[in-house]
């Protein structure tokens, strides 16, 4: 049986980051090809769907929403959900350790939201150019800086609750006739694409919200301060809930640590 090693040391942010950072751009690089797999998909959904679709695909619009909506499809894939299986190894380090598990948690954390917010703050700024006032091109950067750490630490929940290893297709289906975790994998692996996209209107529309009823007929008719004002309000709500989301997380390690272990200790686990 194989004993689950606690770590002796509780790392630091920065190094726990770097650590992370190395994990992200190592083969199979499943996490670099997620995201820019579903960011190549949501753009072509925005500018090729006609109208209707258009409307009932996504709940925001105007050209700086186009941003947002691709952060939060970039983020809607198993690299932010799958959080013990993608990384079993690690997960089994920190899963007797609180500080630890919760450093590693928010590490991730920071290198999704990073490699999501950089390149869709570019946008931003691309779209910035082309007549946008400054003020809301800025606010809308930080928007899609901050927004990940609203989603990803919720959207961990799954991976904590539901985990699977990394296998090839192949493994798959050389196991297809065990339907029952063929079934789970499937549903697991589709879940996210509905699930974090929703976490993220789940964050924007409070502050959208509360910005109609104060202001009326918001985001549109904002005034710039007023733009700002709703931004402050996005940023709050996703620190907000990125901390609850955290210390949940440390519940379900408690709570699931057994099964976890299990999971973790079984290197035939699906």
């Amino acid at each position: 049986m194989i004993m689950i090693r606690a770590m002796t040391t509780v790392p630091t942010m920065l190094p726990a980051v770097a650590e992370a950072y190395r994990r992200v751009f190592r083969p199979p690089f499943e996490i670099p090809f997620a995201l820019l797999g579903n960011a190549a998909l949501v753009t072509a959904a925005w500018f090729l769907v006609p109208a209707q679709a258009h409307d009932w695909l996504f709940s925001l619009h105007g050209p700086l929403a186009f941003p947002l909506i691709v952060a939060s499809w970039m983020l809607g894939d198993t690299p932010s959900t799958n959080v013990a299986g993608l990384d079993t190894t690690k997960a089994m380090s920190v899963l007797e350790d609180a500080d630890a598990f919760r450093t590693w948690l928010l590490a991730r954390s920071i290198v999704l939201a990073s490699l999501v917010g950089v390149p869709t703050a570019l946008i931003a700024l691309a779209i910035g150019l082309q007549g946008q006032p400054a003020v809301r091109v800025v606010a809308t950067c930080v928007v899609l800086a901050i927004l990940p750490f609203g989603v990803l630490p919720i959207a961990a929940w799954l991976g904590l609750l539901l985990p699977y290893r990394l296998r090839t297709l192949r493994w798959r289906w050389e196991h297809r006739t065990d339907w029952r975790r063929s079934v789970r994998w499937a549903l697991l692996v589709l879940a996210p694409f509905a699930i974090v996209p929703a976490l993220a209107t789940v964050v924007v529309l409070p502050s959208l919200g509360l910005a109609h009823w104060v202001f009326g007929d918001a985001p549109r008719a904002l005034t710039d301060p007023q733009f700002v004002l709703v931004a402050v309000s996005i940023c709050g709500t996703a620190l907000l809930t990125g901390w609850l989301g955290l210390c949940v997380a440390g519940w379900l390690r408690i709570r699931r640590h057994d099964r976890l272990a299990d999971f973790l200790q079984d290197p035939s686990a699906g």
